[in-house]
């Protein structure tokens, strides 16, 4: 009985060894796993004093993608995280959606991307009057209780694409369509096409130049895909001048060139500088792209809201200016693989 008593403890002391074996190596394979993926960097929590929401239209795209980076590094140098939201981001929610959700949450600031409807204009002001300041970016609502705006504003934007759409104009050009990013396509009223429309008016000599705008307010590329197809399949033909204003309808529209085969027929004036954008523009293929800060702009809405917590107000108006990059600069402005051709 003794030497089965004995034989009984040592297969249990052994179950026990290679159980605690088979824990510490699968603990440590996958701790080296974790460590080689940069995942654990990822997981470690962290406490943040304050919680920021930034909230925008379409997340997918690199240019607001940039813009959050540099949001999120300000940030933590105050102690704050940012937390990003997108339409587009597929949990179904909307910018109302994710201002109710921000305003219940008692955010302690939100970052908005306003796209002109008023009720998200309602919104803000629900924000402010429950003590959570907002600060409007790219798109302002200047009637609204927001405590500032970051970004270009449109008499200016107006002002530089015309010069840029001007510059562009020759004894082919019969028409210049703009794709705007606009909810009510009321735009006799935008300053933006207004001093496009100018712009073209003024450097036309006489021939009459039609400028058109199209809303472009799907954040969807496949519907943005579609609409450009339709643009280039037009029964009058497309227009010589295409002035894109985001990203995606820029990359939509200069695929489009190529697959119509109208590479030199049309001029695309792009916007922003994504890796296939800055391509098209390196090989002449669009001769001009515009350009934001990114960083800048990301770090103005922060301190933005670090400002008016500690003094109680702050500026209404934090400016970016648009620029606008071309085959013979681009290489200058952006950083490129060496390996690329």
């Amino acid at each position: 009985m003794k030497k089965t008593g004995n034989r009984e403890t040592a297969l249990i002391l052994l179950g026990i060894f290679i159980v605690g074996f088979f824990v510490f190596f699968t603990n440590n394979f996958y701790k080296s796993v974790w460590e080689k993926s940069g995942l654990e960097e990822a997981e470690e929590t962290r406490n943040y004093d304050k919680q920021y929401e930034m909230i925008v239209g379409s997340g997918k795209n690199e240019f607001w993608q940039a813009v959050y980076e540099s949001a999120l590094e300000a940030a933590q140098e105050h102690d704050a995280y940012v937390q990003f939201h997108a339409r587009d981001m597929g949990d179904g929610y909307d910018e109302i959606d994710y201002m109710e959700i921000s305003i219940a949450a008692g955010a302690d600031g939100i970052i908005l991307e306003f796209n002109g409807e008023e009720s998200l204009k309602a919104e803000i002001n629900k924000a402010v009057e429950a003590g959570i300041p907002v600060i409007t970016i790219m798109s302002d609502a200047p009637d609204s209780s927001r405590q500032s705006f970051v970004g270009p504003n449109d008499y200016q934007v107006g002002q530089a694409y015309g010069k840029q759409i001007a510059g562009l104009l020759d004894e082919k050009t019969k028409s210049v369509l703009v794709l705007m990013d606009s909810e009510n396509g009321n735009f006799e009223k935008s300053q933006i096409y207004s001093q496009i429309s100018t712009a073209v008016m003024e450097e036309d000599h006489g021939q009459k130049i039609d400028v058109k705008a199209e809303s472009m307010t799907s954040d969807n590329k496949f519907d943005i895909e579609e609409v450009i197809r339709s643009i280039f399949q037009a029964p009058e033909g497309p227009p010589q001048i295409l002035v894109c204003m985001d990203e995606i309808t820029t990359e939509c529209a200069y695929q489009a060139m190529i697959d119509f085969n109208m590479v030199g027929e049309i001029k695309i004036i792009g916007y922003y500088v994504s890796d296939t954008i800055q391509k098209a523009v390196e090989k002449g293929l669009i001769p001009v792209t515009s350009t934001l800060d990114t960083a800048k702009m990301g770090k103005n809405c922060v301190e933005a809201l670090w400002e008016f917590e500690q003094e109680g107000r702050v500026n209404s108006y934090y400016n970016v200016e648009l620029q606008f990059l071309t085959k013979e600069d681009i290489r200058d402005a952006m950083p490129t693989d060496s390996g690329e051709e």
